[in-house]
């Protein structure tokens, strides 16, 4: 996890010293399997949550957000509504599925929160139920439960979505249910460091085992223990960079960085989605970790959430 010195003069001073300042962690191919078994989860949710927190309030505070809780489709969602909404976004809203390895993490995180700041629009945020006490796929049934409702409640062209690392398994593949029903598509989405091969492919999952915050072992084991299916783990639904694409599907802005253990998966999509003639772009940062783009005050974040707003404001406009 240490840097040399022309690791360091590629990125930001903030950014150094942010990954410089992570634990390290021990033996982690030998502990993985221990530490994200299913019984050791609530305490390992717990722990994060604690953590994540004052980050939310500090977010919540500063940028005088307001937090509505309700229920779609029987689902709980989070609306996040910031204290002036832009007049070209009265009408937009945007549809987002946070990460966390399908385990972790809330529809309040900082994913939904800086959005709704930044841009200046409604945030409608999915609490799914999370794993293992959930298995797949009811996750996913939820958000689509949610997304058929919203595309009644709003004109698709004014839903924009947004999910990050597992959050975009969930969204890719509710997507492409969606579109099996002939829903409305979205105007258009963020993925960010998407999640969309669960079955363990990427040169990226060995190149930056030991590179990226966690440990690709911990990663992986979270979601072979806890988010397990009886079905091909290359099935399009389960890992959706199998699917198969065209260019009906909403035009989709994807963020990666060089340490991201989800690198591969990143390009692979890209590639994938640009293949079927579906408007995308990948946004590929020097240095950054999975998930970096939700550090409020790094320069390299506030650069990539620049790009990617005005990119959803092309396709939403």
């Amino acid at each position: 996890m240490s840097l040399t010195q022309g690791q360091m003069a590629s990125i930001s001073i903030q950014a150094a010293e942010y990954f410089q300042k992570l634990p390290r962690t021990p033996f982690a191919d030998f502990l993985a399997p221990f530490i994200t078994s299913p019984r050791r989860i609530p305490s390992f949710r717990a722990r994060f949550a604690k953590i994540q927190k004052p980050i939310e309030e500090a977010i919540i505070s500063k940028h005088n957000l307001e937090l509505k809780h309700i229920t779609i489709a029987d689902i709980p969602v989070v609306v996040i509504g910031p204290p002036i909404i832009e007049s070209r976004n009265a009408e937009k809203i945007i549809l987002n599925i946070h990460g966390g390895g399908f385990v972790l993490g809330s529809a309040r995180d900082r994913t939904g929160l800086l959005m709704a700041a930044e841009m200046g629009i409604r945030v409608y945020s999915i609490e799914y139920s999370l794993s293992p006490e959930a298995r797949y796929p009811v996750a996913r049934d939820q958000c689509l439960a949610v997304y058929r409702q919203l595309v009644q409640l709003f004109q698709p062209q004014n839903i924009i979505g947004m999910s990050s690392s597992s959050g975009c398994q969930l969204m890719l593949s509710m997507l492409l249910l969606a579109q099996r029903e002939k829903l409305p598509m979205m105007a258009c989405q963020f993925l960010c460091t998407p999640a969309a091969d669960l079955s363990g492919a990427g040169d990226s999952l060995v190149a930056n085992s030991t590179r990226d915050l966690m440990p690709t072992s911990y990663l992986l084991a979270m979601v072979r223990q806890n988010y397990p299916c009886d079905i091909d783990s290359r099935d399009p639904h389960y890992s959706p960079l199998y699917a198969e694409y065209d260019r009906t599907f909403p035009p989709s802005v994807i963020t990666v960085g060089t340490r991201d253990s989800l690198l591969s998966t990143g390009v692979l999509l890209y590639w994938k989605l640009r293949d079927a003639g579906v408007k995308v772009e990948l946004l590929v940062t020097e240095g950054m970790w999975h998930g970096f783009d939700w550090e409020e005050e790094i320069p390299e974040a506030i650069r990539v959430r620049a790009a990617v707003r005005a990119f959803l404001l092309d396709y939403a406009a």
